[in-house]
C-alpha cells in the first residue's frame, strides 16, 4: 500500500512536471499569463481559423505603438503583422509601453480577423507618428497580458 502511495505521487508529480511551460522571463504588464505553448505569430497565420477565439500566447516582434496612449500596438513575425489592443479598451487599466519597437514581446490573448477601414489606418498612423503598412484585412488580438522578453 505504502509503495502504491509513493508510485501514485511520482507519476502525479511527473504528469504536471510534463504539462506545464514555464512563461519565459520579461516586464509582464496586464493580467497573470498562464501558462501555456508559446505560438508564433507566424504558425498562427498559417491557419488562422484554427485559433480564432481562443485564448493564445503569441511571440512576435513590435513594429508600431500608439504614442498617444499606448492602446494599441502593431506586432508582426516575418508575415503580416497583427494588431494588439487590450480587452479593456483605449484607456483601460494598461496601455503598451510607447518606447517597445523592436522589443520581442509574449502576447495572451483572443486572436481573430479584423478589417480596417481606411480613416482607422490614417488615424493609427497619426497615432504611431509615422506612415504604417497596415493591410485592410488582418488580425487582431485583444491582449489581457503582455511580457516584454527584452526587458528582465
Amino acid at each position: 500500500m505504502r509503495i502504491q502511495s509513493i508510485l501514485s505521487i511520482v507519476f502525479v508529480s511527473f504528469v504536471a512536471a510534463c504539462g506545464s511551460v514555464k512563461v519565459p522571463p520579461g516586464q509582464q504588464i496586464g493580467e497573470p499569463v498562464e501558462p501555456r505553448e508559446v505560438l508564433t505569430l507566424t504558425a498562427v497565420q498559417e491557419a488562422p481559423s484554427d485559433y480564432f477565439e481562443q485564448t493564445l500566447l503569441v511571440e512576435a516582434r513590435v513594429k508600431a505603438v500608439c504614442q498617444k496612449a499606448g492602446c494599441w500596438m502593431q506586432i508582426e513575425n516575418g508575415g503580416q503583422p497583427a494588431l494588439v489592443r487590450w480587452e479593456t479598451g483605449c484607456g483601460g487599466k494598461y496601455s503598451f509601453p510607447k518606447d517597445a519597437i523592436g522589443e520581442r514581446v509574449l502576447v495572451q490573448g483572443s486572436f481573430y480577423p479584423k478589417e480596417l477601414s481606411e480613416e482607422d489606418a490614417a488615424h493609427m498612423a497619426e497615432e504611431a507618428g509615422h506612415n504604417l503598412d497596415m493591410p485592410s484585412k488582418l488580425y487582431e488580438m485583444n491582449a489581457s497580458a503582455v511580457v516584454l522578453l527584452d526587458r528582465k
